[in-house]
């Protein structure tokens, strides 16, 4: 009995103390607790495809991913390949391509939930840009720059031709060269042209260049140097003392020949009794009991300056209105157009030019200078004289003589009909032919200038037809106003120079001194283009110039050029 409860008691602890051991067992289980990771970190972060990156720099701190990419990167569509911590997420996802043009947000959450926002930056290298430095050499300009000339660069030569009377031991220069070159003799320095002078430029790289520069001196000018005198913006003419002082001026810039006016606006600057006949007047009122043609010469004379009475409204009757002149004379003398009407062009209202009683007024307007001033050198007509507006020929007395001539019919509607300019520029040059027999007549030594406008608008506009004048020997001096301006550039002046030269033959051209616009209601080109018209000028064999207008003088910058284009005088031509 005993040993049956014995065994039966050690059963039962063993069972006591396995169930003891479970259930500590099983308590220490239920008492554990599992942490879970708050690693959030970007690792690295790199671009796919993208030459050289070796990845962006991480910056825990201000939590910024930069990353500086080659200066041709296309930023507005990248893909990352991104590293993060263990367990954790980030959005946008790696691999998922982007715009980086602005920052992009990061937000890498880790395993705990908790959050880090990253701000990825890409920035892009600055090009860099390796310019081989420069082996420019060349001498782009050369300018001998207080006496105007330019210098002509071909290949490694440098030529030009300075006026008769220039020193060249001591000349100024001005060259441009490329802006990283260097030159040798330095540009501030004056140079002894009478022989070669050398200069070398040196560009950037180190690579020189020699230029040989020769200067030539043009022979003595023989030509007419001109200025007009006009009493239009100008108080020359209001007494004797500025008379001379313009007179002495013109000489101190070696101007031979004065155009002074003697007709204008229906008056004359002399007394004249051809004109008191049509107009009343004898003289323009200002000059009333003076003589300023009278002064004019003797002033000019004394200096050794040619003068020439120059009629500058010609058949032109007054500006503006008819004026004493076709108000005081019968009909026949107004010019008429296709409907009629009086002519006006530009403002001034003309006489009719083919009428023999007006073309008698205007030669003996014309021989009373020659025959009261026997002393001057002579008489110059202009872009209104002999001319008359192809707008005119419809008066009576012309459309008849041209029904007597062709066989009834009437002239021609159109103004610029050929044949019908033909017509009437033959009359106007008949007139010019008999006002220089004319003059020839009273003295054979008197010299007939004109003072056209250029061809081809000279003739289709006022029927001047100068070309016939020269050739019919019934033209001393021709003057075309070449009148252009400094905003149209000189080639523009260069082309219209030679197309005014080639209409005249070799054996012409030596009484050829074309018209220069100087100065016009405030209109005043700059010392190097003035200097350029007259080299243009000598270019072409042409050795003097006649200046529009004497105003321009008093501007001290003009009189310097003056006396740099004329540092001597010239010899006046045998006419």
């Amino acid at each position: 009995m005993k040993k049956r409860s014995y065994k039966k008691y050690r059963l039962m602890s063993f069972i006591s103390l396995l169930t003891l051991s479970v259930l500590w067992v099983s308590c220490g289980d239920d008492d554990e607790t599992t942490e879970l990771s708050a690693e959030n970190a970007i690792v690295s972060f790199q671009f796919q495809g993208v030459s050289g990156n070796t990845g962006a720099a991480i910056d825990e701190v201000n939590l910024t991913v930069i990353d500086t990419l080659p200066a041709n990167t296309d930023v507005k569509s990248l893909t990352p390949v991104i590293t993060i911590s263990d367990k954790a997420s980030i959005s946008p996802a790696s691999g998922e391509a982007q715009d980086f043009t602005n920052p992009v947000v990061y937000v890498v959450t880790a395993e705990d939930g908790t959050n880090k926002v990253y701000s990825v930056i890409v920035r892009l290298k600055e090009e860099i840009i390796i310019t081989p430095k420069s082996d420019d050499n060349e001498i782009d300009s050369f300018v001998f720059s207080e006496v105007f000339i330019r210098g002509e660069v071909e290949g490694n030569t440098v030529t030009a031709s300075v006026p008769f009377g220039t020193t060249l031991s001591d000349m100024a220069v001005s060259i441009d060269v490329h802006e990283k070159a260097s030159i040798l003799p330095l540009t501030s320095q004056k140079q002894d042209f009478s022989n070669s002078v050398m200069y070398t430029v040196t560009a950037e790289n180190g690579d020189e260049r020699t230029y040989t520069v020769q200067v030539t001196v043009q022979p003595q000018d023989v030509g007419v140097r001109g200025v007009w005198l006009t009493n239009v913006d100008s108080n020359v003419l209001n007494s004797q003392a500025q008379i001379e002082e313009a007179v002495a001026l013109c000489d101190e810039l070696n101007i031979n020949t004065i155009f002074v006016v003697t007709w204008n606006k229906a008056l004359t600057t002399y007394p004249s009794q051809v004109a008191q006949a049509i107009t009343g007047k004898n003289i323009d009122p200002l000059y009333a009991g003076r003589d300023p043609l009278r002064e004019l010469i003797d002033a000019a004379h004394a200096k050794d300056i040619k003068v020439m009475a120059w009629f500058e409204y010609g058949f032109a009757a007054f500006n503006g209105s008819p004026g004493p002149i076709l108000d005081n004379t019968p009909d026949h003398w107004k010019s008429r157009d296709v409907e009629g009407n009086i002519v006006v062009k530009n403002g001034f209202y003309w006489m009719n030019a083919f009428h023999p009683e007006v073309q008698q007024f205007m030669i003996d307007l014309v021989t009373e200078v020659v025959e009261n001033y026997p002393d001057i050198d002579g008489v110059q007509g202009d872009d209104r004289l002999p001319a008359c507006p192809t707008e005119s020929g419809y008066d009576d007395y012309t459309v008849n003589k041209y029904k007597d001539e062709h066989s009834g019919q009437t002239p021609p509607v159109q103004s610029k009909n050929t044949a019908w300019l033909r017509w009437r520029a033959d009359i106007i040059n008949e007139f010019g032919k008999a006002l220089y027999d004319s003059v020839k007549k009273e003295n054979v030594n008197m010299t007939v200038a004109m003072s056209p406008s250029p061809l081809s608008f000279g003739y289709d506009e006022y029927l001047q037809d100068y070309t016939s004048w020269v050739e019919g020997d019934y033209c001393d001096v021709v003057s075309p106003q070449l009148y252009r301006r400094e905003s149209q550039g000189i080639e523009v002046y260069r082309g219209l120079l030679s197309s005014q030269l080639n209409r005249l033959s070799v054996e012409d051209r030596p009484i050829f001194f074309p018209g220069l616009l100087l100065f016009l209601g405030g209109y005043l080109p700059s010392q190097q283009f003035i200097a350029d018209m007259v080299q243009s000028n000598r270019k072409q064999g042409v050795q003097g110039e006649v200046y529009f207008f004497y105003t321009g003088f008093t501007d001290t910058k003009v009189q310097e050029v003056m006396k740099a284009m004329y540092p001597a005088k010239a010899i006046y031509p045998n006419l």
